[in-house]
């Protein structure tokens, strides 16, 4: 006759598994904002401003107000097409995020900090920030925005179509470690016949 009970867990197993799964949880929820923490970061490295225009006003007889958007901004490759976007986060939801496919001119950061206006609905363009003497500021769109969308451009089509294979070296050297592996193992085999 065949006892179930010795196929059930104890009440010792099960508490074990209990705290196993407490201490699990616990690890789990102290790790994970921690790895978030570090990899924004990591990968959060500029900041942004959007200086947003509204596109209507309700009433009809004001001027569309303007929105300004800050947060943290970095560069990404996004995993479907391995093209490198300027990620600019606002807000803690995931939707709140706006992902440029061209580019920031470093040249017209201010230190990690890069301004954006728009032009019209869903155009950002990178602005530059003037200056003068009396402390005031105006910001005014990158002049020469035309030469570096056509180098961005330019750079995309050559990582697009590319010329030569980026496997050859690493098949090569892959081929090359296994002559050298066969030959050391017929090497080691005569070795051991003639001794």
């Amino acid at each position: 006759m065949v006892d179930a009970s010795t196929f059930m867990p104890s009440a010792g197993m099960f508490q074990g598994v209990m705290v196993a799964i407490v201490w699990g949880t616990i690890a789990l929820a102290l790790i994970v904002p921690l790895a978030l923490f570090v990899r924004n970061l990591i990968k959060y490295r500029y900041k942004a401003e959007i200086y947003k225009r509204r596109q209507d006003s309700f009433d009809g007889e004001s001027l569309p107000e303007s929105q300004i958007l800050s947060g943290k901004a970095g560069y990404f490759v996004r995993r479907k097409t391995g093209k490198t976007v300027f990620r600019i986060k606002y807000g803690i939801m995931p939707w709140q995020q706006i992902e440029l496919t061209k580019l920031p001119d470093p040249k017209y950061m201010i230190g990690n900090k890069v301004y954006y206006f728009q032009l019209n609905k869903d155009n950002l363009v990178q602005a530059k920030l003037d200056i003068d003497w009396e402390g005031t500021y105006k910001l005014g769109a990158v002049e020469d925005d035309l030469t570096y969308g056509a180098y961005l451009d330019f750079a995309e089509k050559t990582s697009v179509l590319p010329t030569s294979n980026p496997n050859i070296p690493i098949l090569v050297g892959m081929g090359v470690m296994a002559v050298i592996i066969v030959t050391m193992v017929i090497g080691f085999y005569f070795l051991s016949q003639a001794g």
